[in-house]
Parts: C-alpha cells; sequence; structure tokens
C-alpha cells in the first residue's frame, strides 16, 4: 500500500512539474497578435494616435457617404437609391459610433441630432428632399467640426 501511495504521488507531481514547463514568462506569437500594444514603444501614444485616426476616418467616410446622398437627391434620384445611401451612411457610422460615443459625448450627441433624422428620411417613402437636405449640410458642419476637436 505504500509503494502505491508513493508512485501516485509521484505521478501526480510529475504531471504537476510536466503542465508547469510548457509555461514561459515570453508570450507567443498568437498571444502578441491578440494583445499588439505589447509590440509598441512604451514612450509613444500610438494606442491614442490610432484610436484618433479611426474615427478620423470614420468621420471622413460618413461625409463622404453624405456628399454621395446630397448629389442623389440634387438629381432626385429614384427612392430606393436614396434608401440604399442612406443605410451605407449608417453602417459607416456605426462603426466608429461607439468609440465617438465613449471619448466625445458631447460631438455624439451633437452629430447624432441631424444624423438620425437624415438616415430615418432616407428610409421613409415619401422622402421629404427639402428636409434631407437641411439635414445633410448640417451634418456635414458637425463632422467637420467635430474633425477639428478629434487628436
Amino acid at each position: 500500500m505504500n509503494g502505491f501511495r508513493v508512485m501516485t504521488s509521484g505521478v501526480i507531481l510529475g504531471a504537476i512539474f510536466l503542465s508547469g514547463c510548457n509555461n514561459s514568462a515570453e508570450p507567443d506569437e498568437a498571444q502578441q497578435e491578440k494583445s499588439p500594444v505589447m509590440n509598441e514603444n512604451p514612450d509613444s501614444n500610438t494606442g491614442e494616435t490610432q484610436n484618433a485616426e479611426v474615427i478620423k476616418k470614420g468621420v471622413g467616410d460618413v461625409i463622404q457617404s453624405i456628399k454621395g446622398l446630397e448629389s442623389e437627391i440634387s438629381t432626385e434620384a429614384d427612392s430606393g437609391k436614396i434608401q440604399e445611401m442612406g443605410k451605407e451612411i449608417s453602417s459607416t457610422w456605426d462603426s466608429i459610433e461607439k468609440q465617438v460615443e465613449d471619448q466625445y459625448p458631447d460631438w455624439y450627441e451633437r452629430i447624432e441630432k441631424n444624423l438620425y433624422p437624415l438616415i430615418g428620411e432616407s428610409g421613409n417613402p415619401d422622402k421629404d428632399l427639402e428636409k434631407m437636405k437641411r439635414l445633410s449640410e448640417a451634418t456635414k458642419e458637425d463632422l467637420q467640426l467635430f474633425l477639428e476637436e478629434v487628436k
């Protein structure tokens, strides 16, 4: 019976020892891919800079989508095309919305005050093109001002 205890203890201790052998102080490549921050220069604020660049690019994309919608409105394109452009604006905004809301809550509210009615009107079967023109101009103006704020 004593031999069985010694052998069982040896097997358990061996398993514990071997399970710890694969752990290392340095992360493997897969871990580094999951957390790219570890590869960055700690003296730089690249995380903040990258986030600001993502927001700037997203806002620029939203502005371009709104300009596309405006040209559809000015040519009085078919209702389906205008609705499609509204969906594109919504999708583009959605890609940065959470970051803007978290980092710039005042701007978020200001932008969405005109943006959501614009998107809503684009999906309306009886579109008010004059209202859409006003909303698109106001939204573009707010987005341009916001771009100046993003650092």
